[in-house]
């Protein structure tokens, strides 16, 4: 055999053995990393001519988030810390006024994203889970429509189990002397280096104005006497820059934990393609401390007192930061940064001063010790 054919043929066979041992080394990562993830078995959907409900169906809790992106107009859903099964159907139409087309798909190797084309706005659409039961597994529901004047869909889901509290840490011993005083308090301020968080209106970063918010914040609960924990001060990434989204989360998580807070409230700012969308809204993980729905409802009453946006309402969602907390810990869209005057608000001196004094407000309201 000459030379060059010999040499030719071992290449190709060096090449083959490092083609297949590098395939199988990424399905073997793959293979780790799903069993880690929740797996979307199946996407439901039903509609009639007003609303349409999507069902996505997992085998553990997942988190998740939606946001409406322009040009065309859509809304979309990620499904965190999530894989997709090779055998659910990715594309529908549907037969629907409002939307006629659904395409799923997995995002990143830990988000299945769902994209929905319509023009609804922000109030037309709700998301929330349901937990798994004896005969169902877990679900995120997403209602597309009519929904009610408190966010939740008309069309009601199924009753779930009672899920128990987490026991609160340190329990009811933060209400044994009433007010800021002396109290442990983890402030967490959304996104953070090379996330910016949402844009708004004229181009400002989510990440900026909720910064501002939560140093302000700091000190007013200083001066009060309490101890206060940042998870971060200043235009940083909290992980490492290169970590994933959940690492990212968790690090937030660990700083409050760590420090044995008595609450934890992140500050976030919403956002929609419908610039006229505004107001206040905060969220509670159902399945935590018992007394975070309290400080939820204390804080958005105290925001929308102090800044008079409209009142969104208080909510159940499955936000990292809320779920793996230990203590009472909530998640505040103070406002919609992609809203012109709540934009002002969110990037003036005197916005933030009043966004600060209105959790400030609602925290001591939750430590008057009528609780």
């Amino acid at each position: 055999m000459p030379k060059a054919v010999s040499y030719f043929l071992i290449n190709i066979c060096i090449f083959s053995f490092s083609l297949f041992f590098t395939q199988t080394a990424h399905a073997g990562n793959f293979i780790t990393a799903s069993a880690s993830l929740a797996k979307i078995s199946a996407i439901r959907i039903s509609s009639t001519n007003d609303k349409v409900r999507l069902v996505a169906d997992a085998n553990k809790e997942v988190d998740y988030e939606s946001f409406g992106l322009s040009s065309p107009n859509r809304i979309v859903i990620d499904l965190k810390g999530a894989w997709l099964s090779p055998s659910v159907k990715k594309d529908f139409t549907v037969s629907n006024k409002n939307i006629n087309h659904i395409r799923v798909a997995q995002f990143s190797p830990d988000t299945v994203r769902v994209v929905i084309d319509t023009s609804l706005k922000r109030d037309s659409y709700d998301v929330f889970s349901i937990p798994a039961d004896s005969s169902n597994p877990y679900r995120v529901v997403m209602d597309f429509g009519k929904i009610s004047n408190n966010g939740s869909s008309n069309v009601q889901p199924a009753p779930a189990p009672v899920v128990p509290a987490t026991p609160d840490t340190p329990g009811s011993d933060i209400f044994t002397t009433p007010g800021i005083k002396g109290k442990k308090i983890a402030i967490d301020p959304g996104h953070g280096g090379n996330d910016s968080g949402a844009i708004g209106y004229n181009k400002s970063e989510e990440k900026d104005a909720t910064l501002r918010i939560g140093m302000k914040l700091k000190k007013m609960l200083e001066d009060a006497g309490a101890t206060v924990i940042m998870t971060r001060t200043t235009d940083t990434s909290v992980a490492a820059p290169t970590a994933s989204d959940v690492e990212e989360l968790q690090a937030r998580c660990d700083i409050a934990n760590k420090a044995n807070a008595d609450i934890f409230i992140s500050i976030h700012n919403d956002s929609f393609t419908d610039t006229s969308t505004d107001g206040t809204s905060t969220y509670y993980y159902g399945g935590g401390s018992s007394y975070s729905k309290k400080l939820a409802d204390c804080v958005r009453e105290g925001i929308i007192a102090s800044v008079h946006t409209p009142d969104r309402g208080t909510k159940t969602a499955n936000f990292y930061v809320i779920k793996n907390t230990n203590m009472p810990a909530i998640l505040a869209e103070v406002a919609f940064i992609s809203n012109p005057a709540e934009q002002a608000l969110l990037t003036s001196e005197d916005g933030t001063t009043k966004f600060a004094t209105g959790i400030y407000n609602g925290i001591n309201e939750f430590f008057a010790g009528n609780n």
